[in-house]
């Protein structure tokens, strides 16, 4: 069955069924869009966007109904890197053989697609050089996974192809002679492919097309044997090889989807490729681009392509079309605007993140009443994450029919599997253990320098990276998590996503009792205070902020009371707006009572203290507690603000002007979870 994907229904049920030419939740053929040049649909976004989830549903809605291939360009490219090294191989051929062994198999009303072209030179190019068992060992295992998926031989998925590899050794005049020579085994390799699996018509069309490919051979074989010299060769020989092989690829499509396919609107076959940004993705998605974008590419195929990437690409693909969500519902709008230009073949569509509706539909399935102000507090928390918002809405939903969910404890519901959800969506987001343990006291940081600070306390237990730790984490936020950064909060601090930050310092704080001295939560903020303190005038903001992270207010209310007599007072206000966005210290032994400070309930402990001081001391108070993402901006804490503000207005000497439009402004950013209006500059606007 399979899962809803919200506001995703622009791609699902509209743009896809439209190119593929069925819908895809019922038996009904779709009027196609683009009847001749196709784009490329590019899925774009951020890590846990939910670019590959809309490639699972698709993959289960068109599965065994059109001649579909998948593949994750991510795991060619892992498993290049962790396996030995073979020159009859390349990520573009491990790409089509795995979209062949895809397509290959029958599908009822569309017969099986047959690649007489791309066959001959997937075999020609796994030719081993002779001694090499490396080279031998991948030819026969990919020999065996494509003549059993496109029906040449009868036998398993698993059959290991040794007997064909065999046959081809035999057919080698005289075995010790030229010993590592490739071409008479690549001569052998034709020769018994022709011979087994090609009948003399169709063997004759594909030695015209070789040599069509190759002006001066004598024939296709001579074709062929030289189309694999290329190959081993690498570099620039093995990517002009690459080309003809993607070629042979799509024009083997374009035959088997012809003029009375098209006339009988017969569904076009789908591919689906996960992660287009990795290199193996990259070249294959760019070699498709070329034959389409190509003079002499006058045939158009009819393939399907729904790519996904991580980040927007513009800078490689500046002649794409880009497209919103909404704009797809009726048409694509894509047309190709600069001939001859392979970008120019790109559909764009950005993921947005899940509006405040899209929650609301999540949380239906709850078995009870819902607080009025969770699914507010769900969307400031994720910012419309799809991943994230999944699995908190579920976490909300299972815990429904148990109690009542309070919205202040989101990060500390039950996964499906018992764990806190929290710790479950930071290991899916950063699957990496020693990653993730570095970046839980980075993300306290504001900035590389402060995040410097804290290497030494971010080394994970038993040693590790301190150094390449903090390069490493760099490189992992700018790749997943910098670009294409969406919601209405700001991208502040060293880990600028809202959603990831929050995750991170969460479990800073739910960690902190049992980790050791120097990474707990204390202790990493006194690092950063002393770090801030160091750097002298103009971080006092900073020393304030982390010196309210550890639930030390007095010493922080002191402070701003005496900085308000002295202070211009739009910088007054700035300091006191970033040092109230301070995350708020572990629950064990500190009590949250910062509504009723807030209030006035304390006032009574400060009795020897003057108006200002307890005035300061509230209206801190008030705005840390509504700084949190859960917190509901209760209309009586709205209305002490502009209260405290304007009092407050009446004593500075020379901000009065100021201090009352922030009393007017900042209640109803604070009622309308707007930020702040600012007056003045504290470090957060400096970076």
């Amino acid at each position: 069955m399979r899962m809803p994907l919200y506001a995703r229904d622009s791609i699902l049920r509209a743009l896809v069924p439209r190119l593929v030419g069925l819908a895809a939740d019922r038996r009904q053929l779709v009027p196609q869009e683009h009847r001749g040049d196709l784009p490329v649909t590019l899925l774009t976004g951020r890590h846990g966007m939910g670019r590959t989830a809309v490639l699972d549903w698709l993959e289960e809605a068109y599965r065994g109904r059109v001649p579909l291939g998948r593949v994750d360009a991510a795991r060619i490219e892992q498993a290049r890197w962790s396996g030995s090294t073979a020159a009859n191989t390349s990520a573009v051929v491990e790409i089509l053989e795995q979209l062949v062994c895809r397509l290959a198999p029958m599908v009822p009303g569309a017969g099986r697609l047959r690649f007489s072209r791309l066959l001959p030179g997937l075999f020609a190019v796994s030719s081993w050089h002779r001694g090499s068992e490396v080279e031998q060992a991948l030819a026969r295992d990919r020999f065996a996974r494509l003549l059993v998926a496109c029906g040449l031989e009868k036998g398993t998925a698993d059959a290991d192809g040794s007997q064909w590899t065999y046959d081809v050794s035999e057919r080698l005049a005289d075995p010790d002679r030229r010993r590592h020579d490739l071409a008479p085994v690549t001569e052998a390799v034709v020769q018994q492919y022709f011979s087994r699996h090609t009948r003399s018509r169709a063997e004759r069309f594909v030695h015209q097309w070789y040599r069509s490919r190759f002006p001066g051979a004598e024939d296709g074989e001579a074709a062929l044997i030289r189309l694999s010299l290329r190959f081993h060769q690498g570099g620039d020989f093995q990517h002009a090889v690459e080309h003809t092989l993607i070629a042979a690829f799509l024009e083997d499509l374009t035959d088997a989807h012809g003029r009375w396919q098209r006339i009988n609107r017969t569904p076009r076959p789908l591919v689906l490729l996960d992660n287009a940004h990795t290199a193996a993705g990259q070249r294959v998605l760019g070699l498709l681009l070329e034959h389409r974008a190509a003079p002499e590419s006058a045939a158009r195929d009819p393939l399907v392509v729904v790519a996904t990437r991580l980040g927007d690409g513009a800078d490689l693909y500046p002649d794409a079309t880009r497209r919103e969500l909404p704009e797809l519902i009726h048409a694509s709008g894509w047309e190709r605007t600069v001939p001859g230009s392979p970008s120019a073949g790109l559909l764009v569509i950005p993921l947005a993140p899940l509006t405040h509706d899209d929650l609301l539909l999540m949380l239906d399935p709850a078995e009870g009443p819902l607080h009025h102000h969770l699914p507010s507090a769900l969307h400031a928390l994720t910012q419309g994450h799809p991943q994230g918002s999944s699995l908190l809405c579920e976490a909300v939903v299972r815990a429904s029919g148990q109690h009542a969910v309070a919205p202040e404890e989101l990060l500390d519901l039950s996964a499906e599997e018992g764990r806190p959800v929290a710790e479950v969506l930071l290991e899916q987001l950063i699957p990496q253990p020693q990653l993730r343990a570095h970046l839980i006291p980075l993300a306290l940081a504001r900035d590389r320098e402060a995040a410097q600070a804290l290497v030494p306390a971010s080394a994970p237990a038993g040693g590790g990276f301190p150094g390449a730790g903090l390069s490493s984490a760099v490189q992992y936020l700018e790749e997943h998590w910098t670009a294409g950064t969406a919601g209405s909060a700001p991208a502040t601090g060293f880990v600028s996503d809202p959603f990831l930050r929050a995750l991170l310092v969460h479990a800073a704080r739910t960690t902190s009792a049992a980790a050791p001295p120097g990474r707990r939560w204390e202790d990493l903020h006194a690092l950063l205070r002393e770090h801030h303190a160091a750097r002298g005038a103009g971080h006092e903001p900073d020393v304030l902020r982390h010196s309210l992270a550890t639930g030390g207010a007095d010493p922080v209310v002191s402070a701003l009371t005496e900085y308000f007599g002295t202070w211009e007072a739009g910088h007054w206000l700035d300091t006191l707006r970033y040092t109230a966005e301070a995350p708020r210290p572990p629950s064990d032994g500190w009590p949250d009572d910062r509504a009723e400070i807030a209030r006035g309930a304390h006032d009574h402990r400060y009795a020897e203290t003057d108006d200002v001081r307890r005035s300061v001391n509230r209206l801190l108070h008030t705005l840390w507690y509504l700084s949190e993402t859960y917190a509901e901006p209760l209309p009586d804490l709205c209305d002490d603000l502009g209260s405290e503000l304007a009092f407050l207005s009446m004593r500075h000497p020379s901000g009065r002007a100021v201090l009352n439009d922030a009393a007017r402004t900042w209640p109803a950013a604070a009622r309308e979870r707007r930020p702040y209006p600012k007056y003045g500059s504290t470090r957060d606007d400096e970076e």
